[in-house]
């Protein structure tokens, strides 16, 4: 062949690829400039920043209205729409493809709203779901901000099959589902599409009482076939907004929430069917119990909580780990005594940590004593444990004590529990576990606008008799300037009893239509301790963080969005030592069909840990590096599935995880998910022990394998009545090898094994059920029946023979082992609510 067909064909190549190059940087360009172009064949919709929005509200006679959700009344037809609703995702600002009419009225005894759903394709997407926990789904709700405030409102929402969820919104970014409010709701499939109907009465929200009131209003669609929402209203792209997005809905008049008095009594019982044989817990096995709670609003927006021998039991277990950290492991509250209005005290540091308050009594509290037997000094075995700790009484105040100012208090009383010491000769004797206690938060806030806000808060643990009482102070702000940029900084001090000690966190974060930019900065003093009422796992460093990330605006072509983000940190402890040199990259790609992919990649560069040697010299954490993928189905299809694997090593040793996730709806009201997860660790030292003779610390390298398996079912038979069962399989051992002892934070030596060999090994298997159903009978009131299996099998540390070998057949075959502990629980609640 002539060299010159070897030039044309290197011109002709060099033409595509100048060509691909050129049409890459105007797609880019598009991206960035005009990331509406992309949009071809996309109307435009009109503006959706209507926040200066004021619409008259319509008044009705509420006893012509029934909820169910038809849409016949003659009442309604006179009610004007509001305006058309406009997309917030896929596509920003871009007309709704289907359309949705929406009337909002009110009556003497609450607020009404009528949506009607057009669903052109005929594709309703209707199952049933538990209350609060939303499957892919069509659903709408309403945004509603009682007092007008911009800062704080409710959320309440439902599907074409009638299921229905609900929250509070607070400081107008933040929402909590947990919280349920009393309201009704009802929806109906149509030849057209779907129709539903929302009533909310005046008790259930909190407003200041006056002749005239103006609320915010904001209305959610979303259709879950395209998974795209619309909004009634919404702030330009990257501002931090949501409560004061909604529209002004004024002219409403002479309404009253009545004497906001609600007494809820209840009765419940604990059966203990079966439990070990050296179980602590030898408490009756039926264990009943009654008490109420009040709730009064003392003004519109300020609400007295008086619970007098609170069941504060939950009935969701928590799920079994094996901890091999020094630290204590975070369980999220799941008490709702504690979930309604938890925002106010939330700060910076986490200072009040609810489950503190009624925590199960644990054995290492228990003050056991020596006596003399047969001649010589003995400590004695704990055999008994009381079961729960008794909460007596506790009192909450919340809301606003005056415009723009925000009270929150909690005080409880927990009573003292009790342990039982046993001797070699037989003797028994009680001793103390917990004193009687109170616990006590008070917070107060003053805001200026829905993000700026000036506040403190204090907390309080005091206990009767020796123990000491811990108390923490602390001062916040929040600035949110040029809407886009937010600066908040908190300063505590704390007192432990024995030892004093403060801290600091101050953040500067700048969030555009494209990128998000942040700057933070956090200290705690060696001798700072909040924990008593708040959750800490560390004090002494002073650390640094940054991080930036960019996304799309729009679809461009088949990508819906993508996302990017790199972190960055700096810790070092008050003598100088650097805790933390850490670097993080998250992508996150999604397309149009809702196909997922996410990849990362991390690491540190060599760093001490000041903890792992329980308060010892510090150790050196060598290099470690990580990173990972993972991919996920579409998640708006009756079958889901994500699966993900993560690879990471730590000077040379190996740490691989997969995880595969599936979610499966065979019937609308059935929802089956399954996660399951392998990780290892191969290799890596970790403190086991301190030699008793020179208190040096041994380390040991460990291969710790771990297999986690978690099956949910939700049964959700009507929208007041379900039955869910979480089951979960842990087996997990700690094998270790290649004794060594810390000489210097960077050097190891190898030792000989014994006496650690097979010592320090530890292993736990564990099979967890938890089955509840929850009916609520009337709005308010409810059962709840759940029934709680637990069966494990620890190994090591005392507990019978070593550790096995890690194989998977163990998780099964250690279930019915015979040092295998099996424990059943049943627990009936029986609440009403009498409202006035």
């Amino acid at each position: 062949m002539p060299a010159g067909s070897f030039k044309a064909g290197d011109r002709e190549r060099r033409a595509r690829q100048t060509g691909r190059l050129v049409r890459w940087l105007v797609w880019l360009l598009g991206w960035f400039v005009a990331p509406s172009a992309a949009l071809a064949g996309e109307a435009r919709a009109p503006d959706h920043d209507r926040r200066e929005l004021r619409l008259q509200a319509t008044r009705i006679d509420g006893a012509a209205i029934r909820v169910d959700g038809k849409l016949d009344e003659a009442q309604w037809r006179e009610i004007p729409v509001l305006p058309e609703l406009v997309q917030s995702s896929p596509a920003f600002g871009a007309a709704a493809t289907h359309t949705t009419r929406i009337r909002a009225a009110y009556g003497s005894d609450g607020l009404y709203f009528a949506f009607e759903c057009d669903e052109p394709h005929g594709k309703v997407i209707a199952p049933f779901f538990q209350r609060d926990q939303i499957v892919p789904s069509d659903y709408v709700q309403v945004e509603i901000d009682s007092n007008g405030d911009d800062t704080n409102g409710y959320v309440f929402g439902v599907s074409p099959s009638g299921a229905i969820f609900d929250g509070q919104l607070f400081r107008d970014t933040s929402q909590e589902l947990l919280w349920d409010g009393v309201w009704r709701s009802a929806a109906l499939v149509t030849e057209t599409g779907w129709t539903a109907e929302i009533f909310v009465p005046w008790a259930t929200l909190r407003f200041e009482h006056a002749r005239s009131h103006t609320i915010g209003l904001n209305f959610t669609r979303v259709i879950n076939d395209r998974q795209e929402s619309n909004r009634l209203s919404f702030a330009p792209q990257g501002v931090p907004a949501r409560v004061s997005e909604a529209i002004d809905w004024y002219g409403i008049e002479d309404i009253d929430a009545g004497l906001n008095l609600e007494l809820q009594p209840y009765a419940s019982g604990r059966f203990m069917l079966q439990r070990p044989p050296d179980s602590l817990d030898q408490s009756w096995r039926a264990l009943p119990n009654a008490g109420f709670d009040l709730k009064y609003g003392i003004t519109g927006d300020l609400t007295l909580d008086l619970a007098v021998n609170p069941d504060f039991g939950q009935a969701e277990v928590d799920a079994a780990v094996l901890n091999l950290s020094p630290f204590e492991v975070f369980f999220p509250e799941k008490r709702r005594f504690f979930l309604e209005s938890k925002e106010i005290f939330e700060t910076r540091f986490p200072l009040f940590y609810s489950r503190r308050v009624g925590a199960a009594p644990s054995p290492q509290r228990a003050r056991t004593t020596e006596r003399t037997v047969y001649g010589e000094q003995e400590q004695g075995e704990l055999v008994g444990l009381d079961p729960l700790s008794r909460v007596l009484g506790s009192l909450r105040m919340t809301g606003q004590i005056a415009p723009g100012w925000v009270l929150g208090v909690l005080t409880a009383a927990t009573g003292p529990t009790w342990g039982r010491q046993r001797f070699s000769d037989g003797l028994e004797q009680r001793v103390p576990v917990d004193p009687f206690s109170g616990w006590s938060v008070v917070r107060l806030r003053r805001h200026f606008d829905p993000q700026t806000w000036v506040g403190g808060i204090v907390t309080n643990a005091a206990r009767l008799g020796d123990d000491p009482e811990a108390t923490t102070g602390g001062f916040d702000y929040n600035i949110n300037f040029r809407k886009r940029w937010v600066h908040g900084a908190q300063v505590i001090a704390t007192h432990d009893g024995e030892k004093s000690g403060m801290g600091g966190s101050t953040s500067l974060a700048r969030s555009g239509r494209r990128t998000n930019w942040s700057l933070s900065g956090e200290f705690l003093t060696p001798h700072a301790n909040f924990s008593d009422l708040g959750f800490m796992t560390r004090n002494n460093y002073a650390k640094g963080s940054t991080g930036v990330g960019v996304f799309n605006a729009q679809p461009i072509g088949k990508v819906r969005s993508l996302t990017a983000s790199v972190d960055l940190s700096l810790a070092s402890s008050f003598a100088g030592q650097i805790t933390e040199k850490y670097m993080m990259t998250n992508w996150t790609l999604e397309t149009l069909g809702l196909w997922q992919l996410q990849t990362f990649f991390g690491g540190h560069l060599p760093q001490l840990d000041l903890f792992e040697t329980r308060g010892n010299i510090p150790y050196e954490v060598p290099l470690h590096w990580w990173t990972g993928a993972r991919v996920s189905t579409p998640r708006n299809k009756r079958v889901t599935a994500s699966v993900a694997a993560n690879y990471g090593e730590q000077a040379g040793k190996p740490g691989p995880d997969l995880f595969l996730d599936l979610g499966f709806r065979p019937v609308d009201r059935l929802q089956i998910s399954f996660a399951g997860q392998w990780s290892g660790s191969f290799g890596r030292p970790r403190w086991v022990a301190e030699r008793e003779a020179d208190e040096v610390p041994i380390f040991a390298r460990a291969d710790i394998l771990t297999t986690n398996v978690d099956l949910r079912l939700t049964l959700a038979i009507t929208p007041t009545l379900s039955v869910t069962s979480y089951n979960q399989l842990l087996y997990t051992t700690a094998h270790h090898d290649e004794f060594l002892e810390l000489r210097a934070p960077d050097l190891l030596v190898p030792i000989a094994a014994d006496p650690w060999f097979g010592t320090v090994d530890r292993g736990l298997t564990s099979l967890t059920s938890n089955s509840i159903l929850r009916w609520e009978y009337l709005p308010g009131s409810f059962l709840f029946v759940a029934y709680t299996h637990r069966t494990a099998l620890p190994e090591g540390e005392g507990e019978g023979e070593g550790v096995s070998e890690y194989r998977s057949v163990r998780a099964f075959t250690n279930l019915v082992a015979s040092g295998a502990r099996h424990e059943d629980v049943m627990f009936i609640k029986l609440a009403y609510l009498f409202g006035l």
